[in-house]
């Protein structure tokens, strides 16, 4: 009998344009670099979104930065009534130590939390007669004891700058703009490797507890976790509730990430981040132990900060080997530490955030770290 092949219909064409179309998008899926961006509030994730549009997308245009003009003089704002509201709060309290920066202080609480409708000269003249007052610059130096924005000491230096008509934000500027993520947004970039230009995906999440729902609903098809630890957080409170140790809470929201099931297959990248204002903070005499009382005599050859670099790295390592109700994993015997933890997928760099030089070195190395975690989790060494 003779058998005639008939040609396929219509439909079946369409579906295997379709199924082909879907393999076809799987695979470019497969080849980009998928990062997620974890961390509590205000750790520094998307300061590091701007450095990679800095670094990778040409930095930003001038519209972009007229954009953030009204967020700036917020910052200038949100920081100098946050000093002037406190210094009375705090205990001991601490006064104004020239007189006539009393009526300006009142004027500056008159204003209230939100900036004024009108940026005038007595305004400024005033902000920047009070950051001026030894007073505030005490109160200043206590901003642990309170909720103070990181960037207040950077714009409130460059009032005379900011308030002029023809201000355009630097680079800098743009850094140290705080305007807190409420919602998920993701940067696109590509990085020569190889003879290729490799495509790299990074989303940043809001980080305050309020925010941290909205996780779970991105780590699909993520490679890597990119997750940022305020080093110098050790002093401070949460702005949520006052009370919680930012740094403890940072260690145990990474250690929550870390064994969540979710996100097993995923490399772990931490960044030990702000690690010029913990610096800052040891030399200017801030005590460690007194918030982690074992910190008193840990390694005590060492100088302070290179204690505290050791001491954080070694409690992010604790978290990576006991698993939550366990006592700690113990190591094969005879596998060095960095051999073991490398096989976990998990790698730990300091970090300066706002300082584009120290990220483009740290990313260099990052990226490749990423695209070897992302080879292996997709099965494809």
């Amino acid at each position: 009998m003779l058998c005639i092949n008939k040609p396929p219909s219509e439909e079946k064409k369409v579906s295997q344009i379709i199924d082909n179309g879907l393999k076809s998008e799987k695979k470019r899926l497969e080849r980009i670099q998928q990062i997620l961006l974890l961390g509590t509030g205000e750790s520094g994730k998307t300061t590091i979104i701007k450095q990679m549009k800095i670094l990778h997308i040409n930095g930003f245009s001038e519209q972009e930065k007229m954009e953030k003009v009204p967020n700036i003089k917020q910052n200038i704002h949100e920081s100098i009534f946050t000093l002037i509201d406190n210094m009375d709060k705090i205990s001991p309290p601490v006064d104004l130590e020239v007189e006539d920066n009393k009526k300006l202080a009142q004027y500056i609480r008159n204003i209230g939390p939100n900036p004024p409708t009108e940026y005038t000269n007595e305004y400024y003249d005033s902000i920047q007669s009070l950051w001026a007052d030894p007073g505030v610059r005490k109160t200043y130096m206590r901003a642990n004891e309170f909720q103070l924005i990181d960037s207040a000491a950077h714009f409130l230096d460059r009032i005379n700058d900011i308030r002029d008509a023809d201000y355009i934000p630097t680079v800098q500027d743009m850094l140290f703009c705080r305007v807190m993520t409420v919602s998920i947004s993701k940067i696109e970039f590509k990085i020569p490797y190889k003879g290729q230009k490799v495509e790299f995906w990074m989303y940043d999440v809001g980080g305050q507890r309020g925010e941290r729902k909205k996780w779970i609903s991105v780590f699909e098809g993520i490679g890597a976790i990119l997750f940022l630890i305020a080093a110098s957080d050790f002093d401070q409170t949460l702005r949520e509730d006052g009370k919680t140790n930012r740094l403890r809470e940072g260690f145990q929201v990474f250690a929550d990430i870390f064994w969540s099931r979710f996100v097993r297959k995923a490399g772990k990248i931490v960044f030990l981040n702000k690690q010029d204002i913990l610096k800052k903070k040891i030399e200017n005499g801030k005590k460690i132990e007194k918030h982690f009382p074992e910190f008193a005599n840990f390694e005590k050859t060492k100088n302070d900060y290179d204690r505290a670099k050791l001491f954080m790295k070694n409690k992010i390592l604790e978290i990576a080997t006991t698993q939550p109700g366990t006592e700690t994993v113990e190591f094969i015997p005879g596998v060095d530490i960095k051999q073991e933890i490398k096989s976990e997928l998990l790698y730990i760099h300091f970090t300066i955030a706002t300082d584009t030089n120290n990220v483009k070195l740290v990313f260099n190395d990052v990226k490749d770290i990423i695209i070897a975690i992302n080879l292996e989790t997709s099965g494809l060494v």
